[in-house]
């Protein structure tokens, strides 16, 4: 049981740390990405407002970005300053090419100023267009182009890879999570134990005096003295012999491995519901079941048997005294056993499956609410749910569904 709690906790924080990496991962690319504009637009606008204003103020000027480098009289030669010269344009008034890289060749002029998104090559590219002013008239236009630092086709890559580096940090998380989860649980598993053991030895240890005191009882029985108080004294021997085997078959199932078989539970409940009959005819009560063929189911045949004999003897025990019917319906979903007897109350049905909860009509029929603990012990170790619907003086209806494991085959 504890090593299941600590596979869980571990499991959980390794959750928990693989999406806080991956929600500080969005957030990063996020970030990133819009600072990579930013700055991008930001370059190319500079660039592009300072040689508007060199045009601006002398026309004839060429821009410094241009102009060969001191001591050169000549044009330089190619690829000398090819980065930012192949990102310029300047543009007349007409639209007409005066100075242009050759990344213009393959855009389009358009006179509207402001920044926009162009791709070249599978290259992405931020361009500003700026016209260039003189006494509040267009004298032409200035194009400039920024290399995106952050491309867009690299976008799944950089996910990949988080995602990769995510899992491979969460990975090693679940393992050191394990670690400490078993390390902080040591102290419950060991005390557990301890309380599993003296349960185990307190049952077995009471078993031995109980059936010698039995058979004294028996052996004075023969002699016929005392008869009524040896009686009553056998019935509670009985009562307290039913209690110390359901408190073993507790400690039992918290640290059960169930088999894990296929179970006709079609036949299974048939057989139950037949041998169920004569107990429930002496009570003037009709056992009526509605059962789907082949369902089948995958779990431990002696626990889901005794989930069935639990529920029916329950059925039986608090049907009222004039008899009445059990209707038992079996489907591929589900298993209901339904009574017209006493029912409960609403405020009830929350603690009916605790250990030793009974309610009022219980303690009068005898027994110790151990009964419903079982069967929802059994039904958790199964993976399954139940539940219980009922009302005062009508019945109640307690229904375990399989979830999706279960079956039905047809023949």
């Amino acid at each position: 049981m504890f090593r299941r709690i600590s596979y869980i906790i571990a499991l959980q924080f390794t959750v928990f740390v693989f999406l806080l990496l991956v929600i500080n991962g969005a957030i990063f690319l996020v970030v990133d990405l819009s600072n990579a504009r930013h700055q991008s637009r930001q370059r190319v606008t500079d660039l592009a407002h300072s040689i508007v204003l060199q045009m601006e103020s002398d026309t004839d000027v060429v821009p410094t970005i241009l102009s060969p480098p001191p001591g050169v009289r000549s044009p330089p030669p190619p690829g000398r300053f090819p980065p930012m010269r192949d990102r310029l344009r300047i543009l007349d008034a007409n639209g007409v090419t005066l100075e242009g890289g050759s990344l213009f060749t393959e855009i389009p002029f358009t006179p509207a100023e402001g920044i926009s998104q162009i791709t070249l090559h599978e290259e992405e590219y931020t361009m500003v267009t700026e016209a260039i002013r003189r006494n509040g008239t267009i004298n032409g236009y200035v194009q400039v182009v920024g290399l995106e630092r952050f491309q867009q086709r690299e976008l799944p890559m950089r996910i990949l890879l988080y995602l990769l580096v995510s899992a491979a940090i969460s990975a090693l998380t679940f393992f050191v999570g394990l670690f400490f989860a078993r390390r902080s649980l040591k102290p419950a598993e060991q005390m557990m134990e301890r309380l599993e053991q003296f349960t185990q030895d307190a049952s077995h240890e009471l078993k031995t005096p109980l059936a010698a005191l039995s058979s004294s009882l028996d052996l004075a029985l023969k002699t016929e003295k005392y008869r009524e108080g040896i009686l009553s004294a056998k019935d509670d021997l009985r009562q307290v012999a039913v209690l110390v085997e359901r408190l073993l078959e507790l400690a039992r199932l918290d640290k059960f491995v169930r088999s894990d078989t296929p179970v006709d539970l079609t036949a299974l409940i048939a057989a139950s519901a037949e041998r169920f009959g004569s107990m429930a005819k002496e009570k003037n009560i009709v056992i009526d079941h509605n059962l789907h063929r082949g369902v089948t189911v995958q779990g431990d045949p002696v626990l889901i048997r005794q989930v069935v004999e639990n529920l029916l003897s329950n059925a039986i025990k608090f049907s009222k005294p004039a008899g009445g019917t059990i209707h038992v319906h079996l489907t591929a979903k589900a298993l209901s056993v339904q009574d017209n007897g006493v029912g409960m109350a609403a405020s009830a049905l929350p603690h009916i499956f605790h250990r030793f909860y009974q309610v009022e009509q219980s303690r009068a029929l005898g027994g110790f609410g151990l009964g419903l603990a079982l069967v929802k012990r059994i039904v958790d170790l199964h993976g399954w749910t139940v539940d219980a619907r009922s009302t005062p003086d009508k019945g109640s209806t307690f229904t375990v569904h399989f979830g999706s494991q279960s079956r039905t085959t047809h023949s």
